[in-house]
């Protein structure tokens, strides 16, 4: 037998490499007798090849096989070594060849057997060799990283080497595994090549050489997490991978990794861990994993079980977060990279048949080399949404899966490159080569949408059951990051849901829009759905107009738009808030209902609007008009709302001017208690305004026979007939009316089945009228109510009554009742007080006959008359908040109303209460007929 010679090659002992030779010896020194190169410390010359990922090299008459594929090779650091004999070509081929076997599954029908001088090569299992060999415990063996002697080496590449085994003295063995994972551990394909055993002491020697160099350069640093993997169904099983990110070489210190759960720690360490971990190489891996096939540095798997979940690791002074993640999306399997590339592109050893983007054991960011002629991966600018589907859910007859649809705007490409990321989740566009070409479409759903024939990939996404706005999500590079965000228009809103269905999904070319029925999928639209999956055409937008109809705020709100029947395309509105909404109107319809949700008061048949739609800032509504194609806004305020709703037991109809609101007249067949109509016909409440100053009187209705009229006051009233000036215009025929007072305070008194309450009007005022009232002071003797002569004559006071609700009381000068007096007001303003005419354009105050020091507001004038009454210790039986008070005058012999605070003889009475302390004051511009004409305010110190 020929001796063996082994060679070593440490850092750049590489002499002999120079020219196209990739061998470190000269070609007519090898023999037939393998040769056994081992290397340790040493990138050395890279092996040029056109096939980087095979384990064997033929050229100019020597065959080298390499322990791992020659593109790992030529960038190994740590140890590494090839065999290389002298041999023909036709043996170097059947030698390739077998290799080849080991991506198979099968190992018991595919023989194989090469043989040559003092050398053999055979296929066998993993399980059958072990069987032969582990009755007899080897001389030497290298596995793992560890020599059985305890030396061990270091590797850049966390992957299976090949097992060196010194079986005799003289007779050694390098069993090369596959890397094929859907087999069992046993039953792994394996070649045995034998051969000559060459010196192991030089080797070792070289390696605690070498380990001692690194150990006194290396760094104290921790290495950082790279990937993580966990699920059951994989082949890949679960790992984890630490990666040192530098240019140095690490020696951690850390002798266990630290997991923690919700506030639970637990420690992971072990003695294969410590020896493999002591020294990691410039961007070397450390690999655990409780999958033997990996040969990782074995973990426990409850330590990695719940990868991809709220939880933190500790590897030293270096600190993980782990996140939520879906390692199984569809068909494809996906590991967390904290760095990546192409899934295409990157490089991974490992063989299944599943559909896995990761690479256990290698940087996540080396790249096989490309093939020729290799479509470019796709950039994030060139993928466009162009539809979005929320789903409509199981609990629905037409249970569809929600979808993203995208479509590609640019050159054909590859999306493996490109990342999803919706909600802070990661999902990759798909885990092998997928090229999208220009103008095709992909979707992204939660569920295969069966039969269908489209291009999907399945996304374990989630989507709320009832959304109005496309989620906002990022598309992402995965090699340069570079991302583009889609974030919609905050305040643009889309109506989806229907009933309880998301019967429409949200178009998007350039502008979001409902989906039009046009180009929606016609088999969808059969069931009343209007998408268009997998499917993408331009389209015509027609806008319509709409007008609205009734409303609620309180309780179950709602409103309804009303439209011309057949009409079809789409509609908005846009609220105070600036805020849009857009929804479909399909033709057939004339009216549709808003409101939150189904329900026994609004029916089902409704568009869903947004939580928090009919809140406080729920003032007016901006539209499109049907008629006019102007855009209108209906606008109201709290006081109209309550007014008008009879304490939010009506619904409200918009009107048009000079009229605001209608209320609702049908009681609602399905909420007693309330009146409504959502989505059904509308019966409007009769609503009046009188014009001045033409003297006219505006309906919202087209009036009848029913009206009746009356004008007058609780005195004397008399039936007037009406002339109408338009359908909805009139004025009151006054031609038989005869009053026998011209300076009488005067009402009309409306009548008709369509009003919910008496209306009236203040049709004449008396001369002398009430402007202010302080029924209730801080000193409860100072009360006051003030007078105003507003007419063009002078009025004798001593003709006029003030009463309460209870009693009357004749008004004098203060000093007709205390002679020789001049009291003052408070901060010593005077009055006259002495004068019982009250002249035009002057105004007095009528006090309490026991107050002193009385409070007046600014609108004093030391001008004003002083008044009071003339025999009772009170004005009427004391002024009470709330309380109606009349102005009266004697004429002839008759008691004539002139002024009113409360209006208690009109058709619509009203009270204005106060708190201590507070008076009011008629607003300017007022006639004082509604409580709202007077301002409260307090009395000032």
């Amino acid at each position: 037998m020929n001796p063996f010679r082994l060679f070593f090659i440490v850092f750049v002992l590489s002499c002999h490499t120079k020219g196209n030779h990739p061998f470190f010896l000269n070609p007519s020194e090898m023999g037939d007798t393998p040769e056994f190169f081992f290397e340790y410390g040493s990138i050395g010359t890279p092996i040029e090849t056109d096939k980087p990922n095979e384990f064997t090299h033929y050229q100019n008459g020597i065959l080298c096989v390499f322990s791992i594929p020659i593109q790992l090779y030529n960038q190994e650091l740590g140890a590494k070594f090839r065999i290389c004999w002298k041999t023909d070509e036709k043996s170097a081929v059947r030698i390739q060849n077998g290799f080849t076997h080991l991506e198979s599954k099968e190992t018991e029908y595919l023989p194989f057997l090469e043989k040559g001088k003092d050398w053999n090569l055979s296929l066998s299992e993993l399980g059958k060799w072990k069987g032969t060999h582990d009755p007899f415990p080897p001389i030497l063996e290298w596995k793992n990283q560890i020599w059985s002697s305890g030396i061990v080496t270091y590797q850049t590449f966390a992957i299976p080497h090949p097992r060196f085994v010194q079986t005799k003295e003289f007779e050694c063995e390098v069993i090369f595994r596959s890397y094929v994972l859907d087999v069992s551990e046993n039953k792994t394909p394996i070649l045995v090549f034998q051969f000559p055993c060459p010196n192991p002491d030089s080797i070792l020697k070289t390696i605690l050489s070498q380990n001692q160099t690194w150990f006194l350069q290396c760094e104290t640093e921790s290495p950082v997490v790279s990937e993580l993997f966990r699920h059951s169904e994989s082949s890949y099983q679960r790992f984890m991978e630490w990666q040192n990110p530098n240019d140095f070489v690490l020696c951690p210190s850390a002798k266990s990794i630290v997991r923690e759960k919700e506030g639970e720690f637990t420690n992971f360490q072990s003695e294969e861990f410590l020896k493999r971990s002591r020294l990691i190489l410039p961007h070397g891996i450390l690999l655990f994993s409780d999958d033997p096939r990996f040969q990782g540095i074995p973990i426990p798997k409850t330590f990695v079980s719940e990868l991809g979940t709220r939880e933190g690791f500790q590897f030293g002074n270096s600190f993980y977060d782990d996140l939520p993640f879906s390692f199984h999306q569809g068909e494809n399997f996906f590991s967390i990279q904290t760095d990546s590339t192409s899934c295409r592109d990157q490089l991974n050893i490992w063989k299944t048949e599943q559909t896995f983007c990761g690479n256990p054991g290698l940087p996540n960011m080396l790249e096989k080399i490309p093939a020729k002629e290799q479509i470019n991966g796709c950039t994030p600018t060139q993928i466009k949404l162009t539809e979005f589907y929320p789903g409509n859910h199981k609990e629905t007859n037409f249970p569809l899966p929600p979808f993203f649809e995208f479509q590609n705007q640019g050159d054909d490409c590859d999306v493996s490159s490109l990342n999803w990321i919706l909600d802070g989740a990661i999902y990759p566009f798909s885990a092998k080569e997928e090229i999208l070409k220009q103008e095709e479409i992909i979707l992204f759903t939660r569920e295969r949408w069966l039969g269908w024939n489209f291009l999907e990939r399945v996304k374990p996404f989630s989507i709320p059951k009832v959304t109005f706005q496309i989620p906002n999500f990022v598309i992402q590079n995965r090699k340069s990051k570079e991302s583009i965000p889609y974030e919609p228009n905050a305040n643009r809103f889309h109506l989806l849901r229907k009933g309880n269905q998301n019967i429409i999904s949200i178009y998007s070319d350039g502008l979001e829009i409902p989906h039009p029925k046009s180009n929606s999928d016609e088999n969808l639209q059969v069931f009343g759905f209007q998408l268009s999956p997998g499917k993408h055409q331009k389209t015509e937008i027609h806008w319509i107009g709409s007008k609205l109809l009734e409303f609620a705020k309180n309780p179950y709100p709602f409103f309804d738009f009303g439209f011309l029947e057949l009409e079809e395309g789409i509609g908005a509105f846009q609220t105070e808030d600036q805020k849009e909404y857009f929804y479909w109107k399909p033709r057939a319809f004339n009216l549709l209902s808003f409101a939150y949700g189904p329900s026994v008061c609004n029916g089902e048949n409704l568009y869903h609007l947004p939580t928090g739609f009919f809140s406080d800032q729920f003032n007016s509504l901006t539209y499109k008009d049907q008629v006019t194609s102007a855009f209108v806004e209906s606008r109201w305020s709290e006081d109209s709302l309550n007014e008008k709703s009879f304490g939010e037991t009506r619904s409200l109809h918009p009107e048009t001017s000079p009229i605001d609101f209608s209320s609702s007249v049908f009681p609602s067949p399905h909420c007693p208690g309330l009146w409504r109509s959502p989505g059904s016909e509308k019966h409007r409440s009769l609503e009046l305004r009188k014009l001045t100053p033409e003297e006219s009187y505006h309906s919202n209705l087209i009036l009848d026979s029913f009206l009746e009229v009356q004008y007058g006051n609780l005195r004397q009233s008399f039936h007037v007939p009406i002339h109408f000036l338009s359908h909805l215009s009139f004025q009151l025929n006054l031609s038989s009316v005869i009053l026998e007072h011209s300076e009488e305070q005067i009402y009309s008194y409306f009548s008709h089945p369509m009003l919910i309450e008496p209306i009236g009007f203040l049709e004449k005022k008396g001369p002398v009228q009430i402007e202010a009232i302080y029924p209730n002071p801080n000193a409860p003797q100072n009360e006051w109510i003030y007078i105003c002569n507003r007419s063009m004559n002078p009025e004798d006071i001593s003709q006029y009554f003030i009463e309460d609700e209870t009693s009357s009381d004749q008004i004098v000068p203060y000093q007709t009742r205390f002679p020789g007096t001049n009291p003052k007001a408070k901060n010593g303003y005077g009055f006259v007080s002495n004068e019982t005419i009250l002249w035009q354009g002057t105004c007095a105050w009528i006090v309490d006959p026991d107050g002193s020091d009385w409070y007046v507001p600014i609108f004093h004038s030391e001008s004003d008359r002083l008044f009071t009454v003339i025999s009772t210790q009170t004005i009427g039986n004391g002024i009470s908040s709330g309380e109606s008070i009349q102005l009266r005058k004697r004429v002839n012999g008759e008691t004539i109303l002139i002024s009113s605070f409360g209006h208690k003889e009109s058709a619509s009475p009203f009270r204005k209460y106060v708190n201590s302390g507070e008076y009011l004051w008629l607003k300017k511009n007022s006639d004082g007929t509604k409580s709202e004409d007077f301002e409260i305010y307090r009395e000032e110190n």
